[in-house]
């Protein structure tokens, strides 16, 4: 059977659209009683248009609130395909509830950078969302996205990243990005704190004292601490602990700073 054209597919489009007085999602049209092509055809005229990512990023970006500080969240998706034998680029993702209660099969990823409001609405806007190649990984992926969104707002954004991207290899990727990073870590996570002064005697110490998330006796005074109240979550208490960084990251931090 030959393919339907483009036109074909704009037309089967437009007909919904312009008989529809509201349309709240993309799939919508297809219960349009106008509509009478296979759902499949909705994302094939989408498809056909090919609308360019970058274009359709600025004009998200012009829909964001003017001077308010523009908050971005990062998440990485995966998608199960066990079953879809001819679906190129699968890759090995791992995820916690999969099929069969296996943490690894085989699909795809997806990384995903929005916008999110700080009130007034729940929704969120996806600036960037693609598909993590088998040549790229989820943090590559997104410190491309996070630079792409970064270099076309006025305003310093920050970033909100879950545990995935708390990691030295996260910083690294993204040192140069002029955003402001806010990331989950997990709990066997461990920090050092900056080496002592070199005594003159031996090898100079290349890290400090060991801060290891799930021992609280590694931890040491923090250098500034509070607490505030939360509608939703009550009293909180907040501790800051300064100069402290990955073990990876401390031969990076010293060549920046010379």
């Amino acid at each position: 059977m030959r393919r339907p054209s483009t036109l074909h597919h704009t037309t089967i489009v437009q007909r919904p659209v312009l008989s529809s007085p509201s349309v709240t999602s993309f799939a919508e049209l297809s219960c349009s009683p106008l509509f009478r092509q296979q759902w499949s055809s909705l994302y094939e005229a989408l498809q056909d248009s090919r609308p360019q990512r970058r274009k359709l990023m600025r004009l998200y970006i012009e829909q964001m609130r003017q001077g308010e500080r523009p908050v971005l969240a990062g998440d990485h998706t995966i998608w199960a395909r066990p079953y879809a034998t001819t679906l190129q680029e699968r890759t090995y993702e791992h995820q916690v509830a999969m099929l069969g209660n296996r943490p690894v099969g085989v699909g795809q990823g997806w990384s995903t950078l929005a916008w999110i409001p700080e009130s007034g609405t729940s929704w969120a806007l996806p600036l960037r969302h693609e598909r993590i190649t088998s040549f790229e990984s989820s943090i590559s992926k997104a410190a491309w996205q996070l630079q792409q969104v970064c270099q076309v707002l006025s305003i310093r954004a920050i970033s909100l990243w879950d545990s995935e991207y708390g990691c030295a290899r996260f910083v690294l990727a993204t040192a140069d990005i002029t955003c402001d990073k806010l990331m989950r870590l997990r709990s066997n996570r461990c920090f050092w704190t900056t080496p002592p002064t070199y005594s003159g005697r031996g090898r100079p110490r290349v890290h400090g004292d060991k801060f290891k998330l799930s021992d609280p006796a590694t931890w040491h005074c923090p250098d500034q601490q509070s607490e505030v109240d939360d509608p939703k979550q009550g009293r909180l208490r907040l501790r800051c602990w300064q100069g402290m960084h990955f073990r990876r990251l401390y031969s990076f931090l010293c060549k920046r700073s010379k």
